[in-house]
């Protein structure tokens, strides 16, 4: 008989094997998509009323409801890649559109985690992905930026890219990302974290494996005081699993993405293990925490094509890649911080390699070097 929640939370399980990195890639790439995977499953008209309880944001960049048919604005100051960089502007679609690389076959969604979201105020963004959909290759692709990048912010003075959210929203971040790195980004979507404590508690917790310094922090800061973690497996709770993820004490940027990945799985495997009961009742619960500039239409569209898309290969890249940065201290408002200044001619050149081109073949090269 399978154990209740409160049986099973907190409960030290058998220790099994990590699973690879193109799982945890395709993991956060379904969840990425789960809503319009939803929509292959239900009625036309209840895909509808669940769709409707999404914030939807339209701008100028929205005009258009296919996905691999958007263009973007000119932003500001652009990294200028040179064509002959990217020989496959010439042969496979790769072009310039308002000063940014853009393909009709590919479209580039950005994610991002949100906390302490409040109707007046944006918060503040604890993770960004972004979510490439290449249907010229047919690869689904995963971008990490971290969010101590020092960077240049259009119309700000220069800051951690993550500020950007702060001062303007997801469009300067988006907006960002495209004036230091040249790629066209056709939509975004904002996810509320405090999301993650209702989904996870709907789904009965997750199993994430812990360090003894983790499950020290877990106990003690994630406002959860029902069990005492230690080193090992266990199933957490909403509370436990968002404090997890959100650890700032233990190693750097690079270890705490790693830990968000962890729980993005985690959350992943439970979706697809529930009932349609349960997945209908927490999204119906926690649609209403996303943000989008995606349409109905746009999500639509892409629901059409879901399974054909989680079928594509995964591939997973880290901007800025390792000799991409040098790590050091800059004053921000009077105080000294620690960020990490991107070579951006370099990072510009790789990420557009490995959005536009094809991942297989830049992962090949990176290996090889």
């Amino acid at each position: 008989m399978k154990e209740s929640f409160e049986e099973k939370n907190g409960r030290k399980l058998q220790t099994k094997p990590r699973q690879p990195k193109s799982a945890l890639i395709r993991n956060i790439a379904i969840l990425v998509l789960s809503v319009a995977f939803l929509v292959t499953g239900v009625t036309m008209v209840y895909a509808e009323s669940l769709l409707g309880r999404i914030n939807t944001v339209v701008d100028e960049s929205t005009a258009g409801d296919n996905p691999f048919e958007q263009t973007s604005a000119d932003p500001g100051t652009i990294v200028e890649s040179k064509p002959e960089d990217h020989p496959e502007a010439d042969d496979e679609g790769l072009k310039k559109v308002g000063g940014l690389w853009h393909d009709d076959m590919i479209a580039n969604i950005l994610v991002m985690g949100v906390d302490d979201y409040q109707p007046n105020d944006p918060g503040r963004t604890d993770s960004m992905m972004l979510v490439t959909i290449d249907t010229r290759h047919r690869q689904l692709k995963v971008t990490s930026f971290m969010r101590d990048m020092y960077v240049a912010i259009p119309g700000c003075s220069s800051n951690r890219i993550n500020t950007a959210y702060s001062i303007d929203g997801p469009s300067l971040l988006v907006s960002t990302i495209e004036a230091n790195f040249g790629i066209d980004i056709d939509r975004w979507v904002v996810v509320d974290f405090s999301a993650f404590n209702e989904i996870i508690d709907a789904m009965g917790g997750v199993e994430i494996t812990l360090t003894q310094a983790e499950a020290d922090l877990v106990n003690r800061y994630s406002g959860d005081p029902r069990w005492n973690l230690s080193e090992g497996t266990f199933v957490l709770s909403g509370a436990q699993a968002r404090y997890y993820s959100r650890i700032r004490a233990i190693g750097d940027d690079f270890e705490r993405t790693e830990r968000q990945r962890k729980v993005f799985a985690a959350i992943v495997d439970k979706f697809k293990d529930s009932d349609i009961a349960t997945i209908n009742n927490v999204l119906y619960n926690t649609l209403n925490l996303i943000q989008t500039n995606m349409s109905r239409n746009y999500i639509l569209s892409l629901a059409s094509q879901s399974l054909t898309y989680l079928n594509y290969d995964l591939y997973e890249m880290r901007i800025p890649g390792d000799g991409q940065y040098e790590a050091t201290y800059v004053t921000i408002s009077g105080t000294r911080a620690a960020v990490l200044v991107p070579d951006r001619e370099a990072c510009s050149e790789s990420l557009v390699d490995f959005v536009f081109g094809d991942a297989a073949e830049y992962e090949a090269a990176q290996n090889a070097e």
